[in-house]
């Protein structure tokens, strides 16, 4: 059986992460304060008994020095109270001897210290008459022998302080190394479990813009938020591919039903313009002449909104290396006819000998530009287009002559179905779609277009694409 922890919603997550973050901090404190009070409990011993060492090493040496001279005094003296002073001092070292040697290492010299002061205890409690140079001479000796054995345990007792500070700082060194290490994989699982769904979100969005989406079928795991998102997406993305279908179909039956209808009408209406079914008044020469128009205008229709959508189909540009006179050439022969019917002229200037680019994308660019100058443009007016490079740009520029465009209706025009307030000069009517190719062909390529105020012309419509380098040798 598998578990998972699964959390009501996003807010809770970041809560639970934090917390499970925190607990190895706290560990780490409480067991820093730990060690910090296990060394200053040991140093505050040491210290303790280090001090008591000293003090009992130091009382010795006195007793000893009272002893030597209450001896010494009561062998020219005899007297009873001198006597009883030097047995007091005796007994007090033998008290301190005790105490002393529990710790000490070599207890036999405690033992011959014990017994010099017995034998000098005796002696007195004998009454003698002198006391032996040498039995005094040994029971210093132990002493400074007794005193030296502290000083080296005091030194032991440093060391092994040392020590433990030493054991104590690694210690804590690798428990804070395994609780930071601890800490640090506790944050990855915690944004590992905010992140893995918001890279699924990601990879279903990027599934949606893509032309042919596949769906992820998986179903999205995580944060009640997240998870009700991903159903959202999920909803969304069938209906746009419902929608595709739909749009695909009406183009579809727009394509077959609309032009093979127009096709026949057109055909028709030259037939009966050339009067080859019989001869036509001038009343119906002329409705037939508004028929053949309608019939013109509609099929020109047909085609940009055909071309608009092979456009909206194309998800990468064919990126090749292009020469722009010859494509700047093949599309005024194209427009020639209609500028000759308004006398406009173009008056070009290109600066590049090559252009890696989308020759598709870019005839596009150039077909809708030249028509939209060719059809506001001022009658006998010219037509100027520039191509050059400006810095990691390439720029291209269509101007003409006639009514400015608005600031206000610049950045709108740019959308679909949306044309200016200018009439058109030429005898069709505008789809709205022209300007909206443009950007589309211009996102497609990595550039953008808008509508710039320029000295020579009233209206310039610039197209800023990238400059992707020289064409090698």
């Amino acid at each position: 059986m598998r578990f998972s922890i699964q959390t009501a919603s996003l807010r809770q997550l970041v809560l639970l992460s934090f917390f499970l973050a925190l607990i190895p901090v706290g560990v780490l404190l409480w067991q820093s304060n730990k060690s910090l009070s296990g060394v200053s409990s040991f140093a505050i011993t040491s210290a303790e008994r280090s001090v008591s060492y000293v003090r009992q090493s130091e009382s010795m040496q006195s007793v000893v020095i009272d002893i030597e001279r209450a001896v010494r005094q009561y062998g020219v003296v005899r007297t009873e109270a001198i006597r009883r002073v030097a047995l007091t001092n005796i007994e007090n070292q033998q008290q301190l001897l005790q105490q002393v040697c529990q710790d000490l290492p070599q207890l036999n010299l405690c033992a011959e210290q014990e017994a010099a002061l017995e034998a000098l205890r005796q002696r007195l409690s004998e009454e003698f008459i002198n006391t032996p140079e040498s039995l005094m001479q040994q029971i210093r000796q132990q002493q400074q022998r007794i005193t030296q054995q502290i000083w080296d345990l005091l030194e032991r007792q440093l060391s092994e302080q040392q020590q433990f500070v030493t054991h104590t700082q690694q210690q804590l060194a690798w428990q804070t190394f395994a609780l930071v290490l601890l800490t640090l994989l506790l944050v990855l699982w915690s944004s590992n479990r905010i992140t893995a769904p918001v890279k699924k979100l990601d990879r279903m969005i990027r599934a949606i813009g893509q032309p042919k989406h596949q769906f992820p079928d998986e179903k999205l795991r995580g944060p009640r938020e997240l998870t009700e998102l991903g159903e959202q997406l999920r909803w969304l993305s069938s209906r746009l591919q419902q929608l595709e279908a739909l749009r695909l179909i009406l183009l579809r039956h727009a394509s077959h039903e609309l032009k093979t209808p127009l096709s026949s009408i057109r055909e028709g209406c030259a037939l009966l313009t050339e009067q080859l079914v019989g001869p036509l008044t001038p009343q119906q020469l002329e409705v037939v002449t508004l028929l053949n128009g309608s019939a013109d205008r509609l099929s020109v229709l047909t085609e940009q909104l055909l071309d608009y959508n092979r456009l909206l189909q194309q998800a990468q540009p064919e990126w090749a290396w292009q020469t722009p006179q010859q494509l700047l050439q093949a599309c005024f022969n194209d427009h020639a006819l209609s500028l000759q019917q308004r006398q406009q002229q173009v008056k070009l200037d290109c600066q590049l000998n090559t252009l890696y680019t989308d020759a598709t994308l870019f005839r596009r660019i150039l077909d809708n530009l030249i028509n939209n100058a060719q059809a506001y443009g001022a009658e006998s007016s010219p037509v100027w287009v520039k191509l050059y490079r400006q810095d990691d740009m390439i720029l291209l520029e269509v101007a003409n002559n006639g009514a400015p465009i608005p600031v206000a209706l610049r950045e709108k025009l740019f959308e679909p179905f949306q044309r200016g307030t200018t009439p058109r000069f030429d005898s069709v009517q505008g789809s709205g779609l022209g300007l909206s190719i443009v950007a589309d062909c211009a996102r497609l390529l990595g550039g953008h277009a808008d509508i710039v105020d320029v000295v020579y012309a009233d209206v310039c419509i610039r197209v800023h694409l990238p400059f992707l380098g020289e064409k090698p040798l």
